[in-house]
C-alpha cells in the first residue's frame, strides 16, 4: 500500500539504565555464577561479615588472652565456676592445665595428661569434670584436680541352695564392686550351681562374698543367668558381703561388665544433661553412658540411677557428637552417617526401678564429622557432617516434629576442597548470631549468619583455630575464647580490633557480575557512585568491566582514605580522589562519617563488577551502597560472528 513503510526495524534503539547495590543481605553465594547472582549476593566475602539491613564490614580482630604452658598446641578448653571463683583453663601438649583467673595464669596440679590428648569439660553440680581418651575422667573443685582409686573385683563366691529344693537347671552368679565415684569392677570370677528347680521361688539360694581392700566402695551388683551371660540381679550397700536369691526376675538387657571403670571412665565425650552426666567410652565408641541424677552425677552405676545404651552398633560407625536439645528437652546422639534421639525412661527389677535408655534414627544419611562443629540455639542444632553443614531442630510450635536441612548448598565449593583432616578437626562457635566454622589445619574459618540466612568468609587468620568457648570473665565481660592449633596460645575475639594480633586483615568483597537485566545488549558505562558509612584506614575500590569477547578489565581504582573524613562538616558528593568531600555546600551543615565517591568512566562492556579490599594496617570499612548509570547499545554493536 502506498504510504505503509514495511521495513522491519534491524536495530533497538540505545536506551538509559541503571542499577543499584543498596544491600548484600544474602551474603557469600559461589554455587552460581557470577552472572547468576543477584545484586544482594556476593561472588567473594574473604574476611568481612554482614550488620544491619545487609552492610558490608571487615570481621573481628583476635588478640592473645594467655599462653598454656611454654610449648604444645591447644587440646582443650574448659570452665570453673562457683561463687567468686571464676576460671577459664586449657590444656597443652606439655600435659598440665593452665588456668585464667583475672589477670593471671597457673597451673592446676593432681593430674596430667600425655601428650596429643584431648580433653573435653562439663560443670555440674560444683565441680567441672574432665574426660579424655587417655586419662579416667577427673574432676576439678577450684583448688585440685581429683582422681578416682580401681577396685579390684570380689573374690570367694560361694553359692549354696539353702531349701534343698532340687531341679535340672544350671545357674551362674557373679557380683561386681561399685567404686565412689560410681564405676563398677568386672564380675567376680562366677559359680555354677548346678540341679536347682528353673523356678527359683521355689527355693532360696544364699550367696556370699568376699569384699576388696578398699577404702571407697560405695556396694555391690548382683548378676544371675547363664555363663557368660549373667544379668543383673539386685545390688547391696558396701558392708553387706552376702544376699539370698529368692527367684526375683533379672534384668533383660543389663549383662554383667567387661571392663572396670571404677578408676573412672576414659571418655571421647562429655555433655551435661539436666542432672546427669553422658559420656562415652573410648573403648566401646558406640555406647553411650549415662550418669545418675544430682548428687550422684559422677556415678555411672544402675543402683546409682545410671545406665547405658549402644547406638547402632554393627553400623561400623563411631559416636561423633552428643548435644542436648534445651527446648526439647531430649538426648542427639550424632554417628559420621546418623544422627538418634535417645529418650530415658524406668523399668522396675525385682524391688528397684533403673534407668533404661532407648532411642530411634533421625536421619540414616546425615551424620556430623566432628563433636566441636556442634552448637545449638533455640530449636536448632548446627554441626558440620561430610556432605555439608546441617541443622536439626524442632518445628515451632511441634516439638514432635524433627528435621534435618543442609545450609551450606551456597558454600559447597568450598566445602568440596576439605580433606578428612579438615573435617575431623574442625570446631565451631556459636555467638553474635553467627555460626563460626574453623577449619585449623586451613587457618579458615566460614561463618553462617543466622540472623540473615547468610554466609561470608573465608576469614583468614595467620593462625589455626582447633577449639573454641564462650566464657564469661570474672567482670561479667563475655569472652569468645580460640585455642590455637599450632601453638600455645589461647586468643579471643574482640570486635573493637581491626588485626590479629597485631598483623593486617586484608579484607575483600566482590560484586555479582553485572549485565543491567539484557544480557544480549552492550552497555556504555557513564558514572560509577560508592557510598560508604565509615572508614578508617585506606580502602581500595576497583570498578572491572568484561568486553564482548570476554576479556576483564579494570576501568577505575581509586584508595579512598578515612582521613578524609576525619573532622569534616558539611555535605557534598566530589568526584574520587584527593579532593576532600564536604567542602563544596554549606548548608546543612552536619557531622557525618558518611563518604560517597563518584566519577565518569565511558566505557562499553557487557559486565561490569565492583571489587573493594582494605590492605592498610587496622583498616576497615561500612559500605551502604553502590550505583551505576548506563546506556545500552543497539544490538548492532554486536559482532557479526554473534549474530545469526
Amino acid at each position: 500500500m502506498p504510504g505503509l513503510n514495511t521495513r522491519i526495524p534491524k536495530y533497538k534503539k540505545s536506551r538509559e539504565t541503571k542499577a543499584e547495590w543498596n544491600n548484600f543481605r544474602k551474603g557469600l553465594n559461589l554455587l552460581l555464577r557470577e552472572t547468576e547472582l543477584g545484586r544482594d549476593e556476593l561472588s567473594k566475602a574473604e574476611n568481612i561479615m554482614l550488620e544491619g539491613a545487609g552492610v558490608v564490614t571487615g570481621r573481628w580482630g583476635t588478640a592473645k588472652y594467655f599462653s598454656v604452658g611454654s610449648t604444645g598446641t591447644i587440646r582443650g578448653l574448659g570452665q570453673f565456676k562457683s561463687g567468686d571463683t571464676n576460671e577459664f583453663f586449657a590444656l597443652s601438649d606439655e600435659g598440665y592445665l593452665s588456668k585464667k583467673d583475672g589477670s593471671s595464669s597457673s597451673v592446676i596440679t593432681g593430674q596430667s595428661w600425655p601428650s596429643g590428648s584431648r580433653i573435653r569439660a562439663e560443670q555440674l553440680g560444683g565441680k567441672t569434670y574432665i574426660v579424655s581418651e587417655d586419662v579416667a575422667l577427673t574432676s576439678y573443685d577450684g583448688t585440685d584436680l581429683s582422681v578416682f582409686a580401681t577396685i579390684l573385683p570380689p573374690t570367694g563366691l560361694t553359692a549354696t541352695n539353702f531349701s534343698g529344693a532340687t531341679g535340672t537347671n544350671i545357674v551362674s552368679y557373679r557380683v561386681t564392686a561399685i567404686g565412689e565415684n560410681g564405676g563398677v569392677t568386672t564380675g567376680s570370677d562366677n559359680y555354677l550351681l548346678e540341679n536347682v528347680p528353673f523356678d527359683l521361688s521355689t527355693t532360696q539360694i544364699h550367696l556370699s562374698w568376699t569384699a576388696p581392700s578398699a577404702a571407697s566402695l560405695s556396694g555391690f551388683e548382683i548378676y544371675r543367668g547363664s555363663p557368660g551371660s549373667e544379668r543383673l540381679l539386685a545390688g547391696v550397700p558396701p558392708t553387706v558381703t552376702s544376699y539370698v536369691d529368692n527367684g526375683d526376675p533379672a534384668s533383660e538387657t543389663i549383662l554383667a561388665p567387661v571392663t572396670n571403670t571404677t578408676g573412672g571412665i576414659k571418655s571421647k565425650f562429655i555433655k551435661k544433661y539436666k542432672d546427669r552426666l553422658l559420656v562415652v567410652p573410648a573403648d566401646d565408641p558406640t555406647k553411650l553412658v549415662i550418669s545418675g541424677r544430682y548428687p550422684n552425677q559422677f556415678k555411672f552405676s544402675w543402683l546409682d540411677g545410671g545406665g547405658y545404651v549402644y547406638i547402632e552398633p554393627d553400623d561400623g560407625d563411631e559416636i561423633n557428637g552428643i548435644e542436648v536439645q534445651p527446648i526439647a528437652d531430649r538426648i542427639v546422639v550424632y554417628k559420621e552417617n546418623s544422627s538418634h534421639l535417645v529418650e530415658l525412661s524406668l523399668v522396675q527389677i525385682g524391688n528397684f526401678s533403673v534407668l533404661d535408655p532407648t532411642y530411634q534414627p533421625i536421619s540414616t544419611a546425615v551424620g556430623c564429622s566432628s563433636q566441636e562443629t556442634i552448637a545449638t540455639v533455640e530449636n536448632d542444632t548446627f554441626y558440620l557432617g561430610r556432605e555439608g553443614v546441617y541443622v536439626t531442630g524442632y518445628e515451632p510450635n511441634f516439638l514432635n516434629i524433627i528435621r534435618t536441612n543442609e545450609v551450606s548448598a551456597k558454600i559447597r565449593p568450598y566445602l568440596a576442597l576439605l580433606n578428612k583432616t579438615d573435617f575431623d578437626t574442625a570446631c565451631a562457635l556459636y555467638v553474635d548470631n553467627k555460626y563460626i566454622l574453623s577449619f585449623p589445619q586451613r587457618k579458615e574459618m566460614i561463618v553462617y549468619d543466622r540472623e540473615r540466612g547468610a554466609w561470608v568468609g573465608p576469614w583468614k587468620l595467620p593462625y589455626g583455630i582447633s577449639q573454641m568457648r564462650k566464657y564469661i570473665d570474672g567482670d561479667g565481660t563475655e569472652r569468645w575464647v580460640l585455642g590455637s592449633y599450632d601453638s600455645n596460645q589461647v586468643y579471643v575475639f574482640e570486635k573493637s580490633l581491626n588485626s590479629d594480633d597485631g598483623q593486617t586483615i586484608t579484607k575483600t568483597m566482590r560484586t555479582n557480575k553485572e549485565y543491567f537485566d539484557d544480557w544480549t545488549l552492550l552497555n556504555n558505562i557513564k558514572f560509577f557512585y560508592i557510598l560508604f558509612a565509615s572508614i578508617t584506614g585506606e580502602v581500595n575500590v576497583n570498578v572491572l568491566i568484561e568486553d564482548r569477547s570476554g576479556r576483564t578489565t579494570t576501568v577505575k581504582s581509586f584508595t579512598i582514605s578515612g582521613a578524609e573524613i576525619s573532622g569534616r562538616t558539611g555535605w557534598g558528593m566530589n568526584l574520587w580522589g584527593s579532593i576532600p568531600w564536604g567542602s563544596s555546600v554549606g548548608s546543612p551543615v552536619i557531622q557525618s562519617s558518611e563518604i560517597t565517591k563518584w566519577g565518569p568512566i565511558f566505557k562499553q562492556a557487557r559486565l561490569v563488577q565492583t571489587e573493594i579490599t582494605s590492605t592498610s594496617a587496622s583498616s576497615n570499612f561500612e559500605l551502604l551502597q553502590i550505583k551505576l548509570s548506563a546506556s545500552k547499545q543497539s544490538e548492532g554493536s554486536l559482532s557479526s560472528s554473534q549474530r545469526v
